[in-house]
C-alpha cells in the first residue's frame, strides 16, 4: 500500500475511528511528558505548588532511602530538595531527563519509567553532586488531566565532583532570578 494513501484522512465517517485512538495516544504522551517536565522544573525551582499539581491528592510514593508515604502533602514534606534550596545548602538543582518509556498507556491509566540525572551545586559552588535517578510512575487521568498516582523513585548511582565555573554560574542564575517575570 502506498504510504501517502494509507494515512490520508477519509471523508468516510466509518473510518474516523482509525485515526481517533492513535491521535489520542499521541496527545496523551505529550501531556504526560509535559507533566514530568513541570515536575522537574518545579523541583529545580523549589516551587512546591508546581510539584503539588503533578500528583493526585492521595498519591502513594516511595523515594530512595525514605519510608513510603500516602498523600501529596506527606510527599512534599519528604522532598528534601525544597529545604536544601530554601536554606541555600543547594545553590542550583538541574534535573535532566534521558530515556522515557511508556510501559502502559490506556485511556485512563499510564505507566512510565524515566531515567534522569540530577546535578546539585553545593552552597559554595565548589562541588556538584550527580545522581542517576529512575522514576517509575503510575499516572491516572483525573478530570481530564494526567496526575501521578503512584511513584517509586530509585537512586541508581551517585557521585560528587569539583565544579568548574559553578560560582560564576550561580551568580548568573541569581541575577536572572532577580529579573521581573516575562509575560
Amino acid at each position: 500500500m502506498n504510504i501517502d494513501t494509507k494515512y490520508q484522512r477519509s471523508n468516510d465517517p466509518a473510518r474516523e475511528h482509525e485515526f481517533a485512538r492513535p491521535l489520542q495516544t499521541l496527545l496523551d504522551r505529550a501531556a504526560i511528558h509535559d507533566l514530568h517536565m513541570r515536575y522537574f522544573n518545579g523541583a529545580d525551582c523549589g516551587d512546591r505548588d508546581v510539584v503539588r499539581g503533578c500528583f493526585s491528592e492521595d498519591v502513594s510514593a516511595q523515594y530512595e532511602g525514605r519510608p513510603p508515604v500516602q498523600g501529596v502533602e506527606a510527599l512534599l514534606a519528604q522532598i528534601t530538595l525544597f529545604e536544601a534550596l530554601a536554606l541555600g545548602a543547594c545553590k542550583i538543582s538541574t534535573h535532566f531527563t534521558g530515556n522515557v518509556q511508556y510501559r502502559r498507556l490506556d485511556a485512563e491509566v499510564a505507566h512510565t519509567e524515566i531515567n534522569a540525572f540530577a546535578f546539585l551545586v553545593s552552597s559554595d559552588g565548589r562541588m556538584v553532586a550527580m545522581r542517576s535517578l529512575r522514576y517509575l510512575d503510575e499516572l491516572h487521568r483525573m478530570e481530564g488531566q494526567w496526575r501521578i498516582a503512584k511513584r517509586l523513585h530509585t537512586l541508581d548511582w551517585a557521585s560528587e565532583v569539583p565544579a568548574s565555573f559553578a560560582r560564576d554560574f550561580v551568580d548568573k542564575v541569581s541575577d536572572l532570578r532577580a529579573l521581573p517575570p516575562i509575560d
